[in-house]
C-alpha cells in the first residue's frame, strides 16, 4: 500500500518535469545506486587484484603483538 502511494507520487512528480530535469534526477539516482553497490564489497572482493612491487616485503609491515 505504501509502495503504491509512493509510486503514484513519483509518477506525478516526473510528469511535471521536462526531459532535461528528469534526466538529472535519473542520473542522481544512478549515482546513489553505484555508491551503495561500492559499499557492499568486502576484502574477499580484492582477492587476486592486489599486486605488490617486486622486492616489497609485506610481512615486515605487520604489527607484532
Amino acid at each position: 500500500m505504501v509502495a503504491e502511494a509512493l509510486k503514484e507520487k513519483v509518477m506525478n512528480y516526473f510528469t511535471l518535469l521536462d526531459d532535461e530535469q528528469a534526466q538529472m534526477v535519473i542520473s542522481y539516482i544512478e549515482t546513489i545506486d553505484v555508491t551503495q553497490k561500492k559499499k557492499q564489497k568486502s576484502l574477499a572482493d580484492l582477492k587476486g587484484k592486489i599486486q605488490f612491487a617486486d622486492g616489497y616485503d609485506y610481512k615486515s609491515m605487520r604489527r607484532t603483538q
